[in-house]
């Protein structure tokens, strides 16, 4: 049986810049627009060969965050029925913020 390359994984790496790895299902992650583009792109960019996406500007606390919340929109995404909170901590608001204004 051979290897599932990068492209064909179910799964994505991403690397915060303290060095954390968060390992989230590809369809969560597409939910971003610039994580879509990296690694939808063939050729474009190492993250869509390698399948793994370094963030230099993101600590591990926000990416945490940000992929709770690509599951959270995953799972909500064509609910009809009210859909529950999403708490994010007022002293990660900013940069949580900043992080979605990037990860569009």
């Amino acid at each position: 049986m051979a290897a599932l390359t990068p492209m064909e994984s179910e799964y994505v790496t991403l690397e915060s810049s303290d060095g954390f790895q968060f390992i989230v299902h590809r369809e969560a992650a597409m939910l971003s627009g610039t994580i879509r583009n990296m690694l939808s792109s063939a050729g474009q960019f190492t993250e869509s060969t390698e399948g793994v996406i370094h963030f230099r500007d993101i600590k591990a606390v926000i990416l945490e965050k940000v992929c709770k919340y690509w599951y959270y929109k995953a799972r909500h995404l064509n609910s009809v029925s009210e859909i529950p909170h999403f708490d994010i901590e007022p002293e990660y608001a900013l940069e949580t913020l900043m992080a979605a204004d990037f990860l569009d």
